[in-house]
């Protein structure tokens, strides 16, 4: 057998080590996926139900959130490529120097965001709306003065998420942020009664306390030693 032939018969179409990790990341993550999309759903049913004028100030609110939250995804992705690598090369002081910085970089991202949101609200969400309602417009601006200060706290998240990502701790990445949305659904059934769209506002950064503390507590464990 030639040389040619030999490799052709050592390369392997199906390898099951290679399928059990493309398994444990893919899984939690699907899992994931899956529970926000369903979360997400009876957050906007509880929404829906406060009317069509704070519907549509959350619609309008939610697009400008999407955008920040969006930006700071993209970050945590970067982090999350860099700590595998790191991880790789055994270089952990690296990864935990790589997430300051990205905090660091995020930060300085949410500064002027969080002025823009909180001072310019109402012309903002005018962007989106035609013609608002009183009603549309003072639900899109308390959504955007109540959800934007804690930017900050939710960048911290997201990208220790990204070391947990790229650590391959998805388990614990899925975890936190399943939870994370548990707990705003539950507060949005909570607090929507006594305290309206308002209510339902809040389930937002108190959501994003849960989570940030349980992705703190897995990356510390995971990386205590050179914290």
């Amino acid at each position: 057998i030639n040389k040619s032939e030999k490799r052709t018969k050592d390369i392997r179409i199906f390898d099951a080590n290679y399928f059990k990790k493309f398994v444990s990341l893919a899984v939690p993550s699907i899992l994931q996926q899956s529970s926000i999309s369903i979360g997400t759903i009876m957050i906007q049913s509880s929404i829906n139900a406060c009317g069509i004028g704070v519907t549509a100030g959350y619609a309008a609110g939610i697009k400008l959130h999407n955008m920040v939250v969006g930006a700071f995804t993209a970050l945590g992705n970067g982090v999350s490529n860099f700590a595998a690598q790191n991880i790789g090369a055994n270089k952990l002081e690296r990864v935990v120097e790589g997430r300051k910085s990205g905090i660091q970089m995020v930060w300085m991202l949410c500064i002027p965001i969080v002025l823009l949101y909180t001072l310019g609200a109402k012309s903002l969400i005018m962007l989106f709306i035609d013609n608002p309602t009183d009603l549309a417009l003072r639900a899109g601006m308390y959504f955007l003065y109540i959800c934007a200060p804690p930017y900050f706290l939710l960048s911290v998240k997201l990208v220790t998420d990204g070391v947990l990502r790229g650590a391959g701790m998805m388990k614990e990445f899925a975890f936190a942020a399943t939870l994370d949305l548990i707990l705003r659904v539950v507060l949005v059934k909570i607090l929507a009664e006594p305290l309206g769209y308002i209510g339902i506002w809040m389930s937002w950064p108190l959501g994003w306390v849960l989570g940030t503390a349980l992705s703190l507590m897995f990356y510390r464990k995971n990386f205590r030693v050179i914290v």
